[in-house]
């Protein structure tokens, strides 16, 4: 019966986590173990509380048309504590000015003819260059490209070097060079497949605007006022034992052998590690080319500092575009953003260090990072002294989805079949964003309790 079976979850980020409170809604009295080897729940989620600022140090939101996770933060009552962003303006550094990103654009892509002639993000000749969109023939056909080609083919440089880049690449802390296409925006495949150009495509996407439409209050993210730590800390009740520092040295159908030489047994194993464990814990070829697959560091400083030591900024953030030679990519004002970031007359203040490019600033000391991202962003507005930082750093951990992603995605999936009893789930399978990884631990658990109920039927 299933209240005798075991399952072994390995990694207690949001991915294994997720996939514990899943399997325990769909199997309460199957008997759930997460092995986690750092000292740590939560992965990349980690909230700071100090002298009134709550700190994001990795993911600071979601997105609200991604449904996955906000149902499942509903489903074990935290809808209380859900909030949506602020609607402020965005912009982008660009020929040493903040210029406000074009209504109507998505990633960066023009839905909006007026505004798109107006910016002045783009200079007339790249405008012209961009609305020969509209009569350039198709450049998807069906092989997967790099996300530079295919914008650069459709809009050209300007718009990819001005706009595009800038925000994907501080999405994705990726080099538009390698992100595939399939991968990462598979919608701008279909819209050209469908409508040809991306501009008269996305142009037919919007509903018509009504004449009496209130204007947007709120943004298109989602948080906890207590901090996504929150959600990381009511997912841990689930399992039925967390065992941190405890490093996982290979899997095979139903055992997992730990670091110190232990075996420990289960009629399910679920891996929700970093993409650099599947190589070692797998050992099969398709699990060793996602290990080698392109990964990248980043860093993130937060600066607390008084109102008064803040010059005027209207927006939510800014991205910089990689021309104006920065260290910065990237520059949020959460508590523009999120209004519980900072206490009354408080500023908050996170900025984003380290390109697919060049990370080498990563390996830099606390000190050194936070001279460098202090001294970048006081060349964009004015800046006092931070009442004080937090630097996080995320160490060849943020996987990249490269050209030909899904294939290798498939290739491993189907090469993972043939283990018995093993499935995977995490970022570096089916997208990178909270969302992401509540839907597939959710569709990893539903595959897990379907093998266990099987497995159950035979057995008796």
């Amino acid at each position: 019966m299933t209240e005798h079976q075991k399952v072994i979850i390995i990694g207690a980020g949001i991915s294994g986590l997720a996939t514990a409170c899943y399997m325990k809604q769909k199997l309460p009295k199957v008997q759930i173990t997460v092995l986690e080897a750092s000292d740590r729940i939560g992965g990349k989620i980690k909230t700071i509380h100090r002298d009134g600022f709550i700190i994001e140090c990795g993911p600071e939101g979601f997105l609200t048309r991604k449904p996955a996770l906000t149902q499942l933060i509903k489903a074990i009552g935290l809808n209380n504590q859900l909030v949506h962003s602020g609607a402020g303006a965005n912009y982008i550094y660009v020929n040493k000015q903040l210029r406000k990103m074009p209504k109507g654009s998505v990633m960066g892509v023009p839905t909006k003819l007026l505004p798109m002639a107006t910016t002045s993000l783009i200079s007339p000749f790249g405008k012209i260059r961009a609305l020969m969109d509209l009569l350039i023939p198709h450049v998807y056909h069906g092989q997967d490209l790099s996300l530079r080609t295919f914008f650069e083919k459709r809009l050209g440089t300007e718009v990819v070097s001005n706009m595009i880049e800038p925000l994907l690449s501080g999405i994705y802390s990726g080099s538009l060079s390698d992100m595939s296409l399939e991968a990462t925006l598979p919608q701008f495949a279909a819209i050209e497949k469908k409508h040809r150009s991306l501009i008269l495509g996305m142009k037919s996407l919007r509903s018509p605007k009504m004449a009496d439409t209130p204007k947007k209050s709120t943004g298109q993210f989602l948080s906890l006022s207590c901090g996504l730590q929150g959600l990381v800390e009511r997912l841990a009740s689930y399992p039925d034992d967390i065992k941190l520092n405890t490093p996982v040295a290979s899997i095979q159908s139903g055992q997992v052998t730990l670091g110190n030489g232990e075996v420990l047994n289960a009629d399910a194993i679920i891996l929700a590690a970093s993409p650099k464990q599947y190589g070692p814990l797998l050992d099969f070829p398709e699990a060793w080319s996602l290990t080698h697959d392109k990964r990248t560091s980043t860093a993130t400083v937060a600066f607390a500092f008084k109102k008064e030591d803040v010059g005027a900024f209207d927006g939510n953030g800014y991205v910089v575009a990689r021309e104006e030679g920065l260290h910065i990519t990237a520059c949020s004002f959460m508590n523009h953003k999120w209004a519980f970031a900072a206490p009354e007359n408080h500023v908050l203040i996170r900025t984003y260090v380290g390109t697919a490019d060049d990370s080498s600033i990563v390996e830099k000391s606390d000190a050194e990072i936070e001279q460098i991202a202090l001294a970048d962003l006081r060349t964009i507005i004015k800046l006092g002294t931070p009442l004080f930082s937090v630097i996080t750093r995320q160490v060849d951990n943020m996987p990249q989805y490269t050209v030909n992603h899904n294939q290798r995605i498939q290739a491993f999936e189907d090469a993972l079949t043939k283990i018995d009893g093993v499935f995977a789930c995490g970022a570096l399978l089916h997208g990178v964003g909270l969302p992401d990884c509540a839907a597939t631990a959710l569709h990893t658990a539903e595959q897990a309790a379907t093998y266990l109920q099987a497995k159950t039927a035979i057995d008796f």
